[in-house]
């Protein structure tokens, strides 16, 4: 069974009769190409760049008037775009010694077409390359751009790298002259594309009625927002994979069908699990295809292409048999494709995003004890849940594993920075999802700053001289009270030190504030094996540099924690409710998310808390009273 759709792959020329909903952007690329001679596409990954030029631009063109050299970085961009160029001299026309504007001019007399050098995926020169390649890749370009060659030159980029580009704007000051930011489709336009692609004559799907268009937005955007066209071709890819086996002669998309598949994260991370699994049943155990495909992963959580003798050193312990078993498998499932020059390389980001956040095997999540001693509302209000609170504490599942994950399995980095905007549940996932996890395993524990603890004299002494040489960290007494004395160096401890931004407010001396510092970096050394969790607001992360200064790698384990989606503040209500005896009805459902939800979309799990909490204490008047 082959699915129609494009999955995570970019669409091509070919593809254009089943490419909607780009036509404007489409339209003001192809007016910049007759303006200048180069270009930059930019957006955040999944917005479909690579198929707006690749597909939707050059269906622009007539084949006389497009001839496409597409260029990414695999091991260095400058001998890649070398490489790029001598595959397109059919007719032996290179002469040695050529130079890169020779080359394209000798290319451009034996096809009589103007030339698109496509640099893709650009943003691989600042994650993999180095000073030396950039400066001189910089240096052609702006040579190029001068020459007065049949040329057009365009990069395509993420937009977090764009800040980047500072060098290379300095050479080339046309840089960002012609630029164009591609965003997540609007709904309108991302309900066309489900509509007319499965009107298309290469399909053989229907909607059971137009509400479903609606309902597979909802599932990819988790009811609020644009739309990424790569996160719209998985899910469609996913109710026709599911969809077929069913009734090959008629594939229907209705709403019992979405439901089924779910939302956007649980496919990907399906996708992924399921071909892990079935790896584990055909070739290997699923830790060694982990293992494996991480090697394909960069520091900063992106795909990177790989050669395949980089991965007999990394994995020297597989053969070669071994290593082509591998290749062929997760090429043929669709996690790797194949690239010039024998590399390799995840077909999309996300399955990089997924890799970087999939952890090998590890201490796991401890089973948590059931609680007798629930209270009868299951809303705190304004306040924090508590730690004896976690069987009430819905819906950040994800979220207590992914922290879990960073403080006690991440051995390498003995601390984890947990940030976020207020009011998103900072505290709440440390007290009632991380510390009743980590508590059976470890001495744990918690600390909320605050001018109570500024006041002791303890603390005073931390801030006022820095600790000496081979001192028991203070921190430890602080941190632990009375038990401080009791505990061995040998054993390990985690100590989660909350509302991190009060330091600031109410120690605002820098010497101070040097001292404290100190003593956090003397808490993390080796010989007291600690682990240390900081939580702190957003709007404070840039504060803490200078506790880097102190304490090198302090901020490379971060964890920022995002507002609740649709998705689960929906499961916070219904699992709440159902605790507490509550009803509610499906339009009381969609009254509530109104209310709780901010004109951009954000659910803020502070405003949620408050307003169930008074839904109930309203139908419970014996607990408004107390």
């Amino acid at each position: 069974m082959r699915s129609p759709f494009k999955f995570l792959e970019a669409y091509g020329k070919a593809d254009k009769e089943i490419f909607f909903g780009r036509e404007e952007e489409i339209e003001l690329l192809y007016q910049m190409s007759y303006q200048t001679n180069l270009m930059l596409v930019y957006g955040m990954s999944g917005t479909g760049k690579t198929s707006l030029v690749q597909c939707g631009l050059a269906a622009k063109f007539e084949t006389t008037d497009w001839f496409d050299l597409v260029i990414r970085r695999k091991g260095n961009l400058n001998t890649s775009f070398v490489e790029a160029l001598k595959m397109q001299d059919r007719e032996g026309s290179f002469e040695d010694g050529f130079t890169i504007q020779q080359m394209i001019h000798s290319l451009y007399l034996d096809y009589l077409r103007p030339i698109y050098l496509i640099f893709d995926q650009f943003e691989e020169l600042f994650i993999l390359g180095n000073e030396i390649e950039e400066r001189e890749f910089v240096k052609t370009i702006a040579d190029l751009v001068k020459a007065d060659l049949p040329l057009k030159v365009i990069i395509i980029i993420r937009e977090e790298y764009l800040g980047q580009l500072s060098n290379f704007e300095k050479i080339v000051p046309q840089l960002f002259d012609k630029r164009l930011r591609v965003e997540p489709m609007s709904r309108g336009n991302a309900q066309r594309v489900i509509v007319r692609t499965l009107q298309s004559e290469q399909f053989n799907i229907s909607l059971s009625n137009d509400s479903v268009a609606d309902l597979i937005i909802d599932k990819v955007t988790e009811g609020m927002g644009r739309v990424q066209l790569t996160y719209l071709q998985v899910f469609l890819d996913k109710l026709y994979q599911v969809a077929y086996p069913r009734n090959p002669d008629q594939v229907i998309f209705d709403e019992k069908l979405v439901n089924e598949v779910g939302r956007i994260e649980d496919v990907l991370r399906q996708f992924l699990d399921e071909q892990l699994d079935v790896f584990a049943q055909q070739i290997d155990t699923r830790e060694q295809g982990l293992k494996w495909l991480k090697n394909f992963v960069s520091e900063k959580g992106t795909k990177m292409p790989v050669k395949r003798g980089d991965l007999e050193k990394a994995m020297p312990e597989l053969s070669k048999i071994q290593q082509l078993n591998y290749l062929d498998f997760f090429v043929n499932r669709r996690i790797l494709r194949p690239l010039d020059s024998d590399q390799y390389e995840l077909v999309h980001d996300s399955l990089a995003l997924k890799l970087s956040q999939t952890r090998t095997a590890g201490i796991p999540i401890p089973a948590l004890t059931r609680n007798e001693n629930l209270p009868a509302n299951p809303f705190p209000g304004f306040a924090p849940y508590t730690q004896n609170m976690y069987e009430l504490f819905f819906g950040r599942e994800t979220e207590v594993k992914e922290l879990f994950e960073k403080v006690v399995n991440d051995t390498e980095i003995r601390t984890t920075l947990l940030f976020g905007p207020i009011g998103v549940g900072k505290t709440s996932l440390v007290k009632a999802g991380l510390i009743p996890r980590v508590q059976p395993l470890f001495k744990t524990a918690y600390l909320a700053f605050s001018r109570e603890v500024f006041e002791q004299k303890l603390f005073f002494e931390i801030t006022t001289l820095p600790p000496a040489d081979k001192e028991v960290p203070k921190f430890l007494e602080l941190c632990f009270g009375e038990d401080w004395a009791e505990l061995s160096q040998e054993e390990r401890k985690v100590i989660i030190i909350d509302q991190l931004e009060e330091l600031f407010i109410w120690v605002p001396e820098t010497a101070q504030l040097e001292n404290c510092y100190r003593h956090l970096a003397r808490l993390v050394s080796p010989e007291f094996n600690c682990d240390l969790v900081l939580v702190v607001r957003d709007e404070f992360f840039a504060t803490l540099q200078d506790l880097e200064t102190y304490t090198q790698g302090i901020l490379e384990e971060q964890m920022r924690l995002k507002h609740l989606d649709r998705h689960q503040a929906q499961e916070v209500i219904e699992r709440s409710a159902e605790y507490a005896g509550l009803e509610i009805e499906p339009d009381a459902m969609t009254q509530i998310l109104r209310s709780v939800t901010e004109g951009d979309g954000k659910i803020i799990l502070t405003y949620l808390q408050l307003y169930m909490d008074r839904l109930y204490r309203n139908m419970h008047p014996q607990v408004q009273a107390s």
